[in-house]
């Protein structure tokens, strides 16, 4: 509900759910505050085959009727000048971060599980907290009830990877997910694994970053395809490497090895959901390959 509108945001999980996919993660803030609403729509009927995940701290800012109209311009016409502008200059984008308080907590998620259509969510993740929460007893004796109560059934910390694995090591009990940039070219976000000693479910988001990093990864596995101390039945692999190649290699990297359960991505197109799906299922390479490529990309 912020790049796309419902019929597009609705035929894109359609995708995904014939794909296959059935974990799906939103937050209070995501869509202008509307994402929620439209994925309780979608899993009418479903709820219990998914795995649904929602996220508080960060809150919506209401749109005004000027921006309303703005948000479907942007969709249909990205080019027109000064919508833009508008947008970037306050378009309904979170306006508190960090705001974990108890009654914080209790609407926020009141109002995620109405929106949801549902009576519980899978994991209930603390949006760009800080290790500051640990201390919140208040906070953390809340979300222990929600957990006893049925309505949450995992409490994460959603940020970076060091605040995460700070979570991990010193974090109270009843943080058993974490949610992190799973970045190929972070030595925490790629050694995460270490420090799950509590067996926490373990997501990364956003494997390609930006176009940089993946012009990035396809240049260093280019330099690996040309390098003796490779070894050959490998550089034969990348010797060439086209698109799906690398997205094979990128995907890889996470899934199979990393500590990484489950990859979340913001995909709206069904040729970009499918492609991804044929990644994960048809790696090319194998767990001992993709191993000696993440040790290369952390050089």
């Amino acid at each position: 509900m912020g790049r796309v509108g419902r019929t597009a945001s609705l035929r894109a999980m359609n995708v995904a759910w014939d794909a296959g996919i059935r974990l799906f993660d939103t937050a209070r803030s995501y869509g202008f505050g509307e994402a929620e609403g439209v994925l309780g729509e979608f899993l009418k009927g479903k709820r219990d085959e998914a795995f649904l995940a929602t996220k508080f701290g960060i809150t919506p800012q209401a749109l005004s009727p000027l921006k309303r109209i703005a948000v479907p311009m942007v969709r249909v016409a990205k080019q027109v000048p000064g919508v833009g502008g508008l947008m970037k200059r306050g378009g309904g984008g979170p306006v508190a971060h960090g705001e974990f308080s108890v009654g914080g907590l209790r609407s926020s998620l009141e109002t995620s599980l109405r929106k949801l259509k549902t009576d519980r969510v899978d994991v209930l993740f603390l949006h760009e907290a800080t290790a500051a929460v640990f201390r919140q007893e208040d906070l953390i004796a809340e979300l222990e009830g929600l957990v006893r109560a049925g309505k949450v059934l995992r409490v994460g910390l959603y940020g970076s990877a060091a605040v995460c694995v700070e979570g991990l090591e010193r974090g109270p009990e009843v943080f058993r997910a974490m949610q992190f940039g799973a970045d190929v070219f972070d030595p925490v976000a790629s050694g995460i694994a270490e420090a799950n000693q509590r067996g926490a479910l373990m997501i990364g988001n956003h494997p390609f970053g930006s176009e940089d990093r993946v012009a990035r990864v396809t240049a260093m596995l280019a330099g690996m395809a040309v390098d003796e101390a490779v070894p050959a039945e490998l550089r034969d692999k990348l010797w060439g490497l086209n698109s799906e190649g690398v997205l094979e290699a990128l995907l890889g990297m996470f899934v199979d090895g990393a500590g990484v359960d489950v990859l979340v991505f913001s995909m709206m197109q069904e040729k970009h959901v499918l492609r991804n799906v044929r990644a994960v299922e048809m790696c090319r390479f194998s767990a001992s390959e993709l191993e000696l490529m993440r040790a290369r990309m952390l050089r």
